[in-house]
């Protein structure tokens, strides 16, 4: 008798489970892969923006080679496009401190700081500039999918506005 009433109550526990995963299966049957809406069928639901920057990264003096000095400067320059990017998408943490004393400043230190996740960088063109300087051109492209979602990063200052260019792309230099 014990074993039938179990196994009753295991059945049915089975079964419960069974039709919690079949609706589950639904759910994710409409919208496979689905990343920040990207799968939306409307395009209007869905917000790009493009971030431009222009890297520069000077050719150090000690270098031993001018292949190696080429190398360090490009290398400099993709790494000031990083970092621009990042303060543009999150933001900087400025730390300032100022030491005064009768009536003159005595020391005075500022410390920035950034930190982020960036990925789909896109490398649009290096080139070298004139008096041994780099320049590389980056552009990083983020789609917000959600419903008249307003997204723009703090800092961005009051007479900055996006401008759109003809493909729709929303830019912000």
């Amino acid at each position: 008798m014990k074993h039938t009433i179990g196994t009753f109550c295991l059945l049915g526990f089975l079964a419960i489970v069974l039709a919690g995963c079949s609706s589950m299966k639904q759910d994710m049957a409409t919208a496979p892969g689905k990343v920040l809406g990207m799968n939306s069928g409307d395009g209007a639901s869905r917000k790009v923006v493009t971030f431009d920057v222009i890297g520069k990264g000077l050719e150090p003096e000690n270098a031993l080679t001018k292949g190696a000095a080429r190398l360090m400067a490009e290398r400099a320059a993709v790494a000031d496009g990083y970092r621009q990017l990042v303060e543009k998408v999150s933001g900087v943490y400025v730390d300032a401190f100022m030491k005064a004393g009768f009536g003159t400043v005595n020391q005075e230190t500022i410390i920035t700081k950034t930190q982020s996740w960036l990925r789909g960088v896109e490398m649009i063109e290096l080139r070298q500039a004139e008096y041994g300087i780099m320049e590389a051109h980056m552009q990083l492209t983020i789609y917000f999918a959600k419903k008249d979602m307003v997204w723009w990063p703090a800092g961005l200052g009051p007479g900055l506005s996006p401008v759109q260019d003809k493909a729709g792309i929303t830019r912000i230099f």
